[in-house]
């Protein structure tokens, strides 16, 4: 193999978990804070999830209409000081949920080591893909991330959206019409990265999605299977506000119905057993930095 493609959410990381667990922290506090219903907060940020077509929109809190009407004539850098504590609850839950799968980390270095090229690919918009593989100290491993083009509000403070800037050429962007399991999107990313599809990986936590577009592109297909492993509960609170229509469900049951016997190349449990696959050898050893630590 000469290139692996990674899906991010639930294959390097657990994002339900992360997510649900940080959206809840947030909505609990504001509910407590400022005095809010929390059922009605719910209902709100549904509604402004699907009006910007993405359940990850961090500061959808603006524009919710209990607090414009709390907060009319605040601007969005006053609303980030009146709803600091909310805001913090959210990172707090963030910090303590948002880790890496174990071996996650070995794993990639050692693909590197070997010459494989790693990109990833995620139906995430770009800064978030982004600035998870940044919190997560993996940024240095990818060549590319090829990530949703959705444009959001930057950051209210503008150094941290300064920080926030992926640095030139690492970004390529994937229009959002062209959404898994599509296997001209893998054909793409194929192209731009110089490799014939027979010769490329991916993997990730969908059968439906990532396995079966795989398999469709002809690329070897890698169902990572532990990525199912979270709590039912906080995918439900995820769905309780998710910015999916009618139509959104409906296309996620057809999917069900037509790739209800995908069979991937290969199931993993870890994410270091990818390294036979990809025939690379495992040094359980690494560093950060890459380099094997001395015996």
């Amino acid at each position: 193999m000469k290139l692996l493609i990674t899906d991010l959410d639930n294959t390097l990381y657990d994002w339900v978990t992360y997510f649900a667990n940080s959206f809840r922290a947030m909505v609990k506090d504001m509910a407590v804070t400022l005095g809010f219903d929390e059922e009605k907060l719910l209902d709100e940020f549904k509604v402004v999830h699907q009006h910007h077509g993405n359940s990850e929109y961090p500061f959808a809190v603006f524009e919710l209409p209990s607090v414009r009407e709390r907060f009319p004539d605040a601007s969005r850098a006053e609303l980030l000081d009146q709803l600091k504590s909310p805001l913090e609850a959210f990172r707090s839950a963030r910090a303590k949920h948002l880790q890496l799968y174990p071996g996650v980390l070995e794993t990639l270095q050692a693909i590197r080591r070997e010459g494989v090229s790693i990109v990833a690919h995620t139906e995430a918009v770009a800064v978030h893909a982004y600035y998870r593989l940044l919190r997560l100290e993996l940024v240095e491993y990818f060549n590319h991330i090829y990530a949703l083009d959705l444009y959001l509000e930057p950051h209210p403070n503008p150094s941290r959206a300064a920080e926030l800037t992926p640095p030139p050429g690492l970004i390529k962007l994937i229009p959002k019409v062209e959404r898994k399991p599509n296997p001209d999107l893998l054909h793409d990313i194929c192209r731009r990265e110089g490799v014939e599809p027979s010769d490329a990986c991916y993997v990730g936590d969908s059968l439906t999605r990532d396995v079966a577009m795989a398999k469709a592109a002809g690329v070897t297909a890698v169902w990572a299977r532990y990525g199912r492993n979270y709590d039912r509960t906080l995918w439900e609170a995820i769905v309780r506000v998710t910015h999916w229509t009618d139509e959104d469900v409906a296309r996620e049951a057809e999917l069900a119905r037509l790739f209800a016997d995908v069979q991937p190349d290969h199931t993993i449990d870890r994410f270091e057993d990818l390294l036979p696959i990809l025939d690379v050898r495992w040094e359980k050893s690494a560093s950060r930095t890459g380099v094997a630590a001395p015996n």
